[in-house]
């Protein structure tokens, strides 16, 4: 009993070690370290739940769309999410506001001049 009272309020003290907010509900979290970062939304709860899967390398945002540059789990190579945000919430499936993962190639065809994003590097 004193062990799972131990581990619970050690889980609940756990931070991040890097919190920066991009817009609206989307921020950029690192959970050990300020270099490996994610794109995450932040739910109701105060939680965080990841968007674009893998490390984000660079950002971007209009209105509507969030796009995120990413290097994949694997560290072999990058893709581009573009997210909806318009029909993204807190209970919403990926299918329904992300299209991805784009490789460079597609993002610049069919995105990249449409959106009109200019993305920035994380820092």
């Amino acid at each position: 009993m004193l062990f799972g009272l131990f581990l619970l309020l050690n889980l609940y003290s756990c931070g991040f070690a890097y919190v920066q907010h991009v817009t609206g509900k989307y921020f950029i979290v690192g959970v050990d370290t300020k270099e490996d970062v994610g794109l995450s939304y932040k739910l109701a709860s105060g939680e965080y739940i990841g968007k674009a899967p893998g490390k984000l390398l660079q950002y971007g945002f209009n209105d509507r769309f969030l796009v995120a540059n990413t290097l994949e789990p694997d560290d072999s190579s990058t893709s581009f999410y573009v997210i909806d945000m318009t029909k993204d919430s807190d209970f919403a499936h990926e299918k329904i506001f992300r299209i991805g993962p784009l490789s460079e190639l597609e993002y610049n065809q069919n995105w990249n001049n449409r959106l009109n994003i200019r993305l920035k590097n994380v820092r």
